[in-house]
């Protein structure tokens, strides 16, 4: 897993490839349906048309007919009276000779056959009733005519002509197929023609596909030139404008991305050769970031398993600070820093010491996204701390104990001289020794005391506890060196009670050093200890009307061997043990002044139960 990508350059954009297997232009899309619209359009409106000419033309043919058939039973009504058979098959004859006429019948009254006739068509043509007068359609092509013959008022028979129509019908449809084809011709123009109108008012739009084309293929000064006087050439300028903005956009994003590039790079290196472990870890205990390996697993199975590996690699007293302190970050969303912990090598099975620093980091609705982590080996610096601790504990034991037998001696050497009666003449001498030797042995109780917090040798004896009663003994116990001082001592405590965990004992300590500092710089002043409880927390504060504080002083009077003045009394770790043993406790101290003169403020807070 790659912690920061190297270099990601942005790949030219390729036009993307058609992939579709039919296209038509719009052009087309219009001038196909305007052509399918109109041609159907003529198509019924000429087959309309067509049907109601034939009915007309039919209509005139049978009446013509009918005259036809009239006029012919005319000419044979003579023949017929005076039978004369010749003549009649004569007139027969030649009526059934006209190209339209397929049969002629001349029948009596009995429906017998006079003249005319044949076998070859007679079998062909329909069967008539014997009464059949008028004119009668078979199909499309065959109309039958029955015209009576009547002499003087009186029925001899009648006329019977079988007419063929089809040339009509062919007549009508050539004509109209060629009418129709016209149409349809005519159709074709409009429909090109429309096209090519169309074609003409779309060119602009053709124009701005082919520039769009362009500038995908990474061409960006590619631009349209539109010259159609209305609202498409607006149309061109708003997209011409348009790529002339995209183009400075990309060229900044480009100046942009290089410089993220650049810095990005930059940060990986750092991250990647940071000398201490960098890591983060989501809500979730996934372990999204991490630089190096950690007390022998690698980076891959520490991404991959996350917190769960990591918390594995702890001692269980380590194991369980840290996990506090993690739910502590993701509750409070405050970063905490300098948390001890030990880890056992999954390899050499040794011990390495590290220093955690937590730190929430939050997304915009203010909830924890990630915390990041800071670990930094300090086995070494552990191992030579122990060895310094050790040593300033030897040292300071080896001391005490020839500091305990000189402050013997003195104490002998001081009832020697009361029975010799010289203690009068040697008195300022044995105060000087005995306040001398006092101070020393609180030096070496103070060292003593400070290194066992420091190496984590005491263990709180903690117990539930009214913080009143602590403050209150401790009020009692340096009200008298106040009064020897000249100074005066208030107490301000809650009137209800401060229920918390800790050690009587080192409390005690505790706001011990903070009266006595206070008394120690405050000559003939005043000094208000007060308690509270508020929103969870006991506050604590111990306000005097001494020299005050530097500001720039304010944090630095809690490290080690740090005095405000020279000939102050003791070796300046007081305010440092004060510090430790309200870490202990889970709480904080912090000192505020308005500056030199001005007296200063010391406030403690613990959680309260």
């Amino acid at each position: 897993m790659v912690l920061f990508p190297r270099k990601n350059m942005q790949a030219p954009v390729k036009p993307r490839k058609n992939t579709r297997f039919f296209r038509m232009s719009i052009r087309y899309k219009l001038a196909l349906p305007v052509l399918v619209l109109v041609s159907l359009m003529l198509f019924l409106l000429f087959r309309t048309t067509f049907r109601t000419v034939r009915a007309v033309v039919l209509e005139r043919s049978e009446s013509r007919l009918r005259a036809i058939a009239e006029v012919f039973a005319e000419t044979i009504k003579v023949p017929l009276v005076l039978k004369y058979q010749s003549v009649l098959e004569a007139n027969i004859d030649w009526m059934s000779k006209r190209p339209d006429v397929l049969e002629v019948r001349v029948e009596d009254m009995e429906g017998s056959l006079v003249g005319g006739g044949s076998n070859e068509t007679h079998a062909m043509l329909p069967k008539l009733e014997r009464d059949f007068l008028g004119v009668k359609s078979f199909g499309r092509d065959v109309y039958a005519v029955g015209v009576p013959i009547e002499v003087r008022g009186l029925r001899r028979g009648r006329v019977l002509i079988f007419f063929s129509q089809q040339y009509l019908e062919v007549e009508l449809q050539e004509i109209f197929q060629r009418r129709l084809l016209q149409a349809f011709l005519m159709a074709v123009f409009l429909a090109l023609l429309m096209a090519g109108l169309t074609w003409i008012a779309l060119r602009p739009i053709f124009t701005l596909k082919r520039t769009a084309e362009k500038i995908l293929a990474g061409d960006l000064s590619a631009r349209a030139r539109i010259r159609s006087f209305d609202e498409i050439e607006d149309l061109g300028e708003a997209f011409n404008e348009m790529v002339a903005r995209l183009a400075r956009s990309l060229d900044n994003l480009r100046l942009r991305t290089e410089a993220l590039e650049e810095s990005e790079e930059k940060y990986r290196l750092v991250i990647e050769n940071a000398g201490d472990i960098i890591f983060t870890l989501t809500p979730e205990g996934e372990m999204p970031l991490l630089n190096k390996e950690i007390s022998g697993c690698t980076r891959e199975e520490l991404l991959l398993e996350g917190l769960g590996l990591l918390l594995s690699l702890e001692t269980p007293e380590s194991r369980q600070k840290f996990e506090e302190e993690l739910e502590k970050v993701s509750r409070t969303k405050q970063a905490v820093t300098n948390i001890p912990s030990t880890h056992i090598h999954r390899a050499s099975k040794t011990e390495i010491s590290y220093l955690v620093n937590l730190t929430p980091m939050l997304d915009y609705d203010g909830n924890v996204k990630v915390i990041q982590g800071v670990m930094r080996d300090v086995t070494e610096l552990r191992r030579i701390e122990l060895m310094k601790e050790s040593l300033i504990r030897d040292v300071a034991h080896e001391l005490k104990t020839p500091t305990a037998k000189f402050e013997m001696a003195v104490g002998w050497f001081e009832k020697e001289l009361e029975k010799q009666g010289e203690i009068a003449k040697y008195g300022q001498v044995m105060h000087i020794l005995k306040a001398n030797v006092e101070r020393l042995m609180r030096t070496i109780t103070s060292i003593m005391d400070l290194s066992r917090l420091e190496s984590g040798m005491t263990r709180l004896a903690e117990a539930e506890l009214d913080l009143n009663e602590v403050l209150e003994q401790v009020r009692q116990d340096m009200e008298p060196i106040c009064r020897d001082k000249k100074i005066i001592l208030e107490a301000r405590f809650s009137p209800e009670r401060l229920a918390m965990m800790g050690d009587r004992d080192m409390l005690y300590r505790l706001f011990l050093n903070l009266i006595g500092n206070a008394a120690k710089f405050t000559p003939g002043g005043t000094i208000r200890v007060a308690s509270k409880k508020e929103m969870g927390r006991i506050l604590v504060s111990v306000r005097d009307s001494g020299i005050g504080v530097d500001k720039d002083d304010l944090e630095k009077i809690f490290d080690r061997f740090v005095q405000k003045t020279a000939s102050s009394q003791g070796i300046g770790v007081g305010l440092t043990i004060s510090r430790d043993i309200a870490v202990l406790h889970r709480g904080r101290i912090w000192a505020e002044s308005e500056g030199l003169g001005k007296g200063a403020i010391f406030k403690v807070e613990f959680p309260a139960l």
